[in-house]
């Protein structure tokens, strides 16, 4: 069966010079052109020719902290495979692994895979933004690709036809704080865009016995994003005249979701049309849901990562995990996934230690943080939202990860929960969750906002004053962990519960600037922060107000590196 190949012609773009406080563009003259040269062959898969069909690029020149950049904007039209299910939760999600996804989506009631063949079009938003050094001698030989999370898509305004992407009059602004992180490190970035929103009507897909249907989405598609990535590699050989050394894979909620069920498939799923490795290692950011768990289950009997193949296909594989994100499920689901998120992603990382993986995973959970990470917040605050910032921990995690590949371990994966942070079995916490100072020495507390379960997080103050707030569906915030709806305690008072602060003692300026460094250079010690955070912590600290009046009041230090 041959599929239709789209093909699409654009106006000449001319783009003058611009230039802004930590940036200038250029765009080359030339504007739209064809990159159909970068694009990795068809493959054949039960008939079908499957794989990108056509190729749109708009090139930038951009100079990013002090540093020149080239950007090349892609828009991609083309086919990819995959499996759905015709009924059932989560049915829409086209993926490679449907032996995974379905059975923990649909538990008692799985529906039979089927076979898919599914059209992405430029013109509904499908891209690869790749930004690279200019100079070869400013890259590190090493790529990072991104795939975003579910909620995507054209139709809602959050996907746009490929070239509008970038802003002319702010050519960084498509990029977040941890894809800046990403480049000022020294790689190239392949940022992805995809229809990872459901029942849309944007994805054109044919069933294996030729229905045509139109509420598919790539959600899950490891073959989509390894398409995307091979076009990448291929545009850096290109120009630069070698292929990356290393290619990691960043994912966030449902495309953190997918890098799991990547890694877990490795040695059939992470692996090019030759048969070669494509991703050295995975930066897993709060997985949807807290899965995929590496669980597959035959005649009652997990069969999934027992054998030395698979055990050696799997990547290192760097978890973050939002504490604060204590959202729940009511799908119908198997014994072995639980409704909570958190105990989810929990359970994944000792079933990986069951499995006598745990020298190829670390995880490293953080307090107070819910699934937003204040990504495109410059200070991490928007109206009520306070958001601890993700990025100041993130640059370290893209550094831990690098070196693990290159052979240099980790920290101790970090967690509140026993099984993972006491080690030797004590009843002790060994190595806890991670606690920004913000956290470690509180004037405050964070907590899911506008409600229980939220991505977001807002901030209460330790004012000594009043009682303890509600949220918007009426839950009131535990401030003292007392388990009532009471009052509200002064930093001080808060700070001697906690044993920051020695019965009778006060705390002081000194106290609390000590704190804070003590707090910010443990991370930095470990590799979480660099040694810069540490400092502008503790500018930060001199200064800040140590009574609270009111929750209006910014929790978070005045500093961000991206």
């Amino acid at each position: 069966m041959q599929l239709r190949e789209l093909k699409y012609h654009s106006k000449l773009l001319l783009i003058s010079a611009i230039i802004f406080s930590n940036y200038s563009v250029t765009t080359q003259a030339q504007g739209f052109r064809s990159c159909d040269n970068f694009l990795p062959a068809l493959r054949t898969v039960r008939d079908y020719r499957i794989g990108p069909e056509s190729c749109q690029m708009l090139e930038t020149e951009v100079i990013y902290k002090d540093k020149e950049f080239i950007r090349v904007d892609m828009g991609i039209s083309g086919t990819v495979e995959g499996f759905v299910t015709r009924e059932g939760d989560y049915n829409e999600y086209l993926t490679n692994t449907p032996e995974l996804v379905f059975p923990q989506a649909q538990a008692s009631d799985v529906q039979e895979p089927v076979f898919a063949v599914a059209n992405y079009e430029r013109a509904r938003g499908a891209a690869v933004l790749l930004v690279y050094p200019k100079s070869r001698r400013d890259w590190n030989g090493k790529l990072w690709v991104t795939a975003h999370g579910r909620g995507r898509s054209f139709n809602n305004g959050s996907l746009k036809i490929w070239h509008k992407y970038m802003d002319p009059d702010d050519p960084i602004a498509t990029f977040n704080k941890l894809e800046k992180a990403m480049l000022s490190l020294g790689y190239a970035i392949a940022v992805t865009r995809r229809t990872s929103e459901e029942n849309v009507g944007e994805i054109i897909t044919t069933l294996e016995d030729g229905t045509v249907v139109d509420w598919a989405a790539f959600n899950d598609s490891h073959s989509l994003i390894k398409d995307y990535t091979a076009i990448a590699e291929n545009t850096l050989r290109r120009r630069l005249g070698k292929s990356p050394d290393r290619t990691f894979l960043y994912g966030k909620s449902a495309g953190a979701r997918l890098a799991r069920g990547l890694n877990y498939f490795g040695s059939r799923i992470n692996k090019d049309i030759n048969g070669n490795q494509v991703f050295d290692g995975l930066l897993v950011d709060d997985s949807a849901a807290g899965t995929w768990l590496p669980v597959v289950m035959e005649n009652g009997k997990d069969v999934l990562l027992t054998t030395p193949e698979e055990k050696q296909a799997f990547v290192p594989q760097l978890e973050l995990v939002h504490q604060a994100y204590w959202n729940f499920n009511n799908h119908d689901l198997p014994e072995f996934v639980t409704h909570s998120f958190l105990a989810n992603k929990y359970n994944n990382a000792m079933i990986l230690k069951e499995k006598g993986l745990m020298d190829k995973f670390r995880m490293y959970e953080i307090r107070q943080l819910s699934h937003d990470g204040g990504s495109y917040m410059a200070d991490g605050r928007r109206d009520r939202l306070q958001i601890l910032d993700l990025s100041l921990l993130m640059e370290g995690a893209i550094k831990l990860l690098d070196a693990w590949v290159e052979g240099e371990p980790p920290p101790a994966s970090r967690s509140d929960h026993p099984e993972i942070g006491d080690i030797n079995g004590d009843g002790s916490i060994d190595f806890p969750a991670i606690s920004y100072p913000e956290v470690a020495c509180p004037l405050g507390k964070f907590y899911p906002f506008p409600r229980s379960g939220s991505g977001a997080t807002t901030w209460a103050a330790f004012t000594g004053n009043g009682i303890e707030p509600r949220d918007d569906n009426g839950v009131f915030v535990d401030m003292n962990g007392n388990g009532l709806w009471d009052f509200r305690e002064t930093p001080e008072q808060a700070w001697r519960r906690l044993g920051i602060l020695a019965p009778g003692e006060s705390l002081t300026r000194t106290r609390y600037v000590d704190c804070v460094r003590s707090a910010a250079s443990t991370l930095a010690e470990e590799g979480f922060i660099d040694p810069e955070v540490v400092e502008a912590y503790v500018i930060n600290a001199r200064s800040k107000n140590l009574t609270p009046t009111s929750d209006d009041e910014h929790a978070l230090i005045f500093f961000s590196r991206f």
